[in-house]
């Protein structure tokens, strides 16, 4: 499956799972929808930036919210997104449903964490996690 096609069947899921927890709120969907909310995030990166390694992801100023903030290099340089990275970001609608509530499901995803509410969302690792679940 090219890059593009699996982008559009992890969206397709995503909306699935998303609409699942919604009618009720079960654990397999807010799973499913952890996974895939990582996945789609680290797609989108990737198609704008193949060489980054994480997404960085910090918690905002009301409970339960995060945003992606940056991008870490294979060189460890963290640069800030670019308005058309956070546009896409936003659009795809994904790392806001990174929540206390499924955290156990996507926090093993990232590579770096802090006690200030910063991840770093290992891209290679969520893209892959969203590939297999797909594969179930």
């Amino acid at each position: 499956m090219s890059a593009i096609g699996a982008e559009v069947a992890v969206r397709t899921a995503l909306h699935e799972a998303l609409t699942a927890y919604h009618a009720t709120s079960s654990e397999a969907a807010d799973r499913a929808l952890a996974v895939y909310s990582c996945s789609l995030a680290a797609h989108v990166v990737l198609r704008h930036d193949p060489r980054a390694v994480a997404l960085v992801v910090e918690e905002g100023d009301y409970p339960n919210w995060r945003s992606g903030r940056g991008l870490v290099g294979s060189d460890g340089t963290v640069r800030p997104l670019t308005d058309d990275e956070n546009e896409d970001l936003d659009d795809a609608d994904a790392v806001h449903n990174l929540v206390d509530g499924n955290a156990a499901v996507w926090h093993p995803l990232c590579s770096y964490a802090d006690n200030h509410g910063v991840y770093h969302l290992d891209l290679v690792k969520a893209r892959d996690a969203g590939t297999a679940l797909l594969a179930q």
